[in-house]
């Protein structure tokens, strides 16, 4: 099945997901419900629900907003219907009752409404396609009617959140459903083990190219501060090796080092001058920001989680033309990207960028190159291969029953 057949059957499909749409982070599930959205497709995307336990955290931005999600769940019109729901027992509860019981409470008392009722009036009574990435959403299957459902994680989750309970809700997953379709390969055989017959893939997270291609202006928070510029976007959190990044400031005064994301709530080094903590931007404005950097950073911490990771900044970076210098880890050197600068130490670090930094003022660096490299990765061929994967297991399925 070519991908345009997979494109011309119209479908029904839903997503059970960990984020959000419409808050600081616009992760793989947004981008594959547009993607599906614009080729025809109904498309529903349910994330993380809220609890009574959130009631406690209203003051939060994230918080409120999907406390307003939720009360507008039945108003939601567009191309992608977004839906936050509500549950009475949060997952810290259900989970440690999960473990013992495989009874999910969690998803069992969603409610105002409940998920047959939000799904009977969204008329997604059937749905042909149930992608799941987010694991406290285990049996889910049991309220709907999916014809094929595909295991979607997007980390090694126990690392991640540190959360044992999350992964005897991905054991139970895998258990049931049809297929999954993993975002790097240690995620990837990190699923297998539990189900090693199960039908899957690896299909790394991509790139919304024309948006990250598009320069735009200058934006004027970048006015004033000196070239050249090395940008990291995204979570500043234990991830992150920011003490690396602090080592390289110290080592090269004369680089503005720009990061953008969330301010977070625990202390931060105390970096130089030559630091620019710039806060979340809006995702519509990211692209401008990378345009009128010279390189890219990614310096991953020693978090176990950064084994399986999949950045989609990567390829965001590329389709802006920048090279990045990053943490050697085994899913990204699998990868191969020539404009992928890769260290392993916090001296290498500093070299890699001096390196880099020596041949961008040689002309030696073809920034063409790399954004015809991230043109490869676009979430709309993305959305082909998972249309076509998914559609090839309906069929066998439908021809098994």
């Amino acid at each position: 099945m070519t991908g345009s057949e997979s494109s011309e059957k119209k479908l029904n499909i839903m997503f059970a997901s960990h984020t959000y749409i419409g808050g600081p982070f616009v992760v793989g599930s947004h981008h594959l419900a547009r993607e599906f959205a614009q080729l025809g497709h109904r498309v529903m995307h349910v994330s993380t629900s809220i609890t009574p336990l959130h009631l406690l955290q209203l003051r939060q931005p994230t918080v409120l907003s999907r406390f307003r999600q939720w009360l507008n769940i039945k108003k939601q019109e567009g191309p992608v219907i977004n839906c936050v729901p509500f549950s009475w027992i949060p997952w810290q509860i259900a989970g440690r009752w999960f473990r013992k019981s495989r009874n999910n409470w969690f998803v069992r008392f969603t409610a105002f409404p409940k998920l047959s009722k939000l799904l009977d009036f969204h008329r997604f009574t059937e749905i042909d396609l149930l992608l799941i990435d987010q694991p406290v959403f285990a049996g889910i299957q049991h309220y709907l009617k999916a014809k094929v459902i595909l295991y979607r994680p997007t980390d090694i989750y126990k690392d991640m959140q540190g959360d044992r309970t999350v992964e005897a809700a991905e054991r139970d997953i895998v258990s049931q459903v049809h297929g999954v379709v993993a975002t790097s390969d240690p995620v990837y055989q990190n699923i297998r083990k539990w189900n090693p017959e199960l039908p899957g893939m690896v299909m790394e997270n991509g790139v919304e190219f024309s948006h990250f291609s598009n320069p735009g202006d200058e934006p004027e928070e970048l006015i004033g501060i000196p070239r050249p510029r090395a940008i990291y976007i995204g979570a500043v959190d234990s991830r992150l090796d920011l003490e690396a990044i602090k080592s390289l400031a110290e080592a090269r005064r004369d680089l503005s080092i720009v990061i953008i994301g969330p301010r977070p709530r625990f202390a931060l080094p105390s970096f130089g001058s030559n630091v620019y903590l710039l806060g979340a931007k809006p995702y519509s404005r990211l692209p401008a920001f990378l345009h009128q950097s010279d390189l890219a950073l990614l310096p991953l911490s020693g978090h176990a989680a950064n084994a399986g990771r999949s950045p989609m900044k990567l390829y965001e970076y590329a389709a802006a033309g920048l090279p990045t210098v990053v943490t050697a880890t085994p899913e990204l050197l699998r990868r191969d990207e020539h404009f992928l600068y890769f260290y392993k130490d916090k001296q290498e670090f500093i070299d890699q960028v001096n390196h880099l930094l020596e041949q961008l003022n040689r002309n030696e660096i073809s920034k063409a190159e790399i954004v015809e490299a991230a043109s490869k990765q676009s979430w709309e061929t993305k959305a082909e291969q998972m249309l076509v994967f998914g559609l090839n297991l309906i069929e066998r399925v439908h021809l098994s029953d």
